[in-house]
């Protein structure tokens, strides 16, 4: 079995829980053999078995959770500067 390791940013998180919705998804992917988050640096770690699953069908995982994949260090990749304008751009309910 051969493995791949994908390093990327990751951009939305804003709290501690995030990193464990994030791993939550990943390691219920069939294909996804590891993963870790850097939470402080925005940052995640995957190892996968490319025979089963492909980078973007991970891409897609993370998307679809709401917290895409991009570059390291990318603008939304800083969870405290998330958290401090999270509650600045919500409107109010009316």
């Amino acid at each position: 079995m051969e493995e791949k390791t994908l390093n990327t940013g990751i951009r939305g998180m804003y709290c501690r829980q995030c990193p464990e919705l994030i791993l939550g998804d990943l390691l219920q992917t069939r294909g996804v053999l590891d993963a870790d988050i850097a939470y402080f640096k925005g940052e995640l770690t995957v190892v996968y078995d490319p025979e089963i699953i492909s980078e973007s069908d991970i891409r897609r995982v993370l998307s679809d959770g709401g917290y895409p994949a991009c570059e390291k260090g990318a603008a939304g990749t800083n969870p405290i500067l998330n958290a401090l304008k999270g509650p600045f751009k919500r409107k109010p309910k009316p």
